[in-house]
């Protein structure tokens, strides 16, 4: 499943920002279990911030549901 946000980062460290945005985007999009496989900024602007591009991958379904 493809993931895109903008994410206007706070002052410190970068990774685990982006990674903790990544997360919580990756569990909107798929529920809980799910991670991004893949992702890459993709563009920098100065009103938005970064653009985050990925892949996000669940948990498999159960058969029956």
């Amino acid at each position: 499943m493809p993931l895109e946000l903008w994410l206007q980062a706070a002052p410190g460290p970068r990774l685990p920002q982006l990674r903790q945005a990544l997360a919580r985007e990756a569990h909107r999009l798929a529920g809980a279990g799910a991670e991004p496989l893949r992702w890459a900024i993709t563009a920098v602007d100065p009103q938005r911030g970064l653009r985050l591009e990925g892949i996000v991958v669940g948990p498999a379904p159960t058969p029956g549901r």
